[in-house]
C-alpha cells in the first residue's frame, strides 16, 4: 500500500474492490467499506440469493489490486 492513499471518508460507502487471485486472474467484489488498517480491508457484502445474512469479508493488502468508491 506504499504510495497509495485511501481516504477515511470512504469508510461506510459502497466500494468496488479488485483482488489478485492468481498471477493471471483477478476477482471483483462490491460492498460497504467497514474498515481498513495495516492488515487489509474489511467489507460488508449484501446477502446472497436465498440468504438473509450479510457477509463480512476481509482482504489482506497483499491481494488487493484496486479499490475505489462506486459512482452512483
Amino acid at each position: 500500500m506504499e504510495g497509495e492513499h485511501i481516504p477515511n471518508s470512504w469508510v461506510g460507502r459502497r466500494v468496488r474492490l479488485i483482488t489478485v487471485v492468481t498471477s493471471d486472474r483477478t476477482s471483483q467484489d462490491e460492498g460497504v467499506l467497514l474498515n481498513l488498517d495495516q492488515l487489509g480491508i474489511t467489507l460488508r457484502r449484501p446477502p446472497l440469493a436465498g440468504s438473509d445474512e450479510e457477509e463480512v469479508v476481509f482482504h489482506p493488502w497483499a491481494h488487493v489490486y484496486q479499490l475505489g468508491p462506486l459512482v452512483e
